[in-house]
């Protein structure tokens, strides 16, 4: 009888027991977690911004209003398309027959620059969308070699540019450190049409060495247009190919490559390619009659400098060659760039 109320009492104690264990509040289920977190007790953390997951999930940032790649891509489509084609342009070449090219390996001298690439590509593909060109940018890493200046590596990226683009008829080659000031411009009446070109040549002017001093020869005021596959202008140190104008021919792929040939590559010219340009254009008077030398304003106008080649109200282009000297680059070109003129978008 006495252990028959003994169990009865444990019983009794076990429901209290029980109860009370249930009425605690609860600890919550360990999850299984992935990526060693379960070992380490480590947080899961989310996606990095704007990037979709392996199973398609979207970031939490880019839930939160941070736009994606594709949305980035629709945007600049429409903001491009109220500029497309407004220029109307006439006089051929135009159109897509134009690659306005340029590219960085992300070096240089242009760092100082605040914003320098979003407003380079603002600036030129506004400018191509009005007047229906092709902007190419292009990435210069891959045609940077140890054995040779950074800056070579705009000729194979001319070369490239037109095998990319095979209707393309001319490749304007402009440096990074340029804005385009006046995008009214069409490239065919103002340089590359064969009228328009007869009266840009800079007629019986000297043509310079490096050094400043004249080669003895000049500009040919009889040169014949139909010829003419490369346009360059010329400053205080012979020609500055920061600017420069290149038809797709077979003559012009050739001189590309003799242009790059290691043997004036490995020479070290203080400029490296321009005063191998420079060099060429002096000493071949074959392939001089195909170089069409223009005055410096016409297609490279400078941010500073004297009539010749300052820029002035009205020039297509400022170049900003030597700012870093007195690292005046950045105030320059935020000067500049509020100064440049823009189209009216419509739509």
């Amino acid at each position: 009888m006495f252990a028959r109320k003994l169990q009865v009492l444990a019983l009794f104690a076990l429901t209290i027991v029980g109860l009370i264990v249930l009425s605690l509040p609860r600890q919550p289920r360990l999850l299984l977690l992935t990526y060693g977190a379960l070992e380490q007790q480590a947080p899961i953390h989310p996606p990095p911004k704007n990037v979709v997951g392996a199973l398609g999930q979207v970031s939490n940032e880019a839930l939160a209003g941070h736009p994606t790649e594709r949305e980035l891509a629709a945007s600049k489509a429409m903001r491009l398309s109220k500029f497309r084609g407004k220029a109307k342009d006439t006089l051929e070449p135009k159109g897509s027959k134009i690659v306005l090219l340029t590219g960085t390996d992300g070096k240089g001298h242009n760092g100082a620059i605040t914003s320098l690439m979003e407003t380079v590509e603002a600036n030129r593909e506004e400018y191509c969308a009005y007047h229906g060109y092709k902007y190419q940018f292009m990435n210069l890493t891959k045609h940077v070699t140890p054995d040779r200046h950074p800056v070579w590596a705009k000729i194979p990226a001319i070369q490239e540019a037109l095998d990319l683009n095979p209707t393309a008829e001319w490749v304007w080659w402009l440096d990074t450190d340029a804005i385009i000031m006046t995008p009214e411009i069409d490239l065919a009446s103002h340089v590359l049409n064969p009228e328009a070109l007869k009266t840009r040549i800079a007629c019986d002017r000297p043509i310079l060495l490096p050094n400043g001093k004249h080669s003895g020869l000049k500009v040919s005021c009889n040169v014949d247009v139909s010829r003419i596959d490369i346009i360059v202008g010329q400053d205080h140190h012979g020609v500055n190919a920061g600017s420069i104008l290149v038809r797709r021919n077979e003559w012009s792929m050739a001189f590309l490559d003799m242009w790059a040939d290691p043997m004036y590559v490995n020479q070290r010219f203080e400029r490296q390619e321009q005063d191998v340009l420079n060099h060429i254009i002096v000493n071949h008077p074959k392939i001089r009659e195909h170089v069409g030398i223009v005055p410096q304003r016409v297609i490279n106008a400078y941010s500073v400098g004297g009539d010749d080649m300052g820029w002035m109200t009205g020039d297509l282009v400022v170049h900003f060659a030597g700012c870093w000297v007195n690292s005046e680059c950045n105030k320059r070109w935020q000067d500049f760039w509020n100064r440049r003129h823009v189209v009216k978008a419509t739509g």
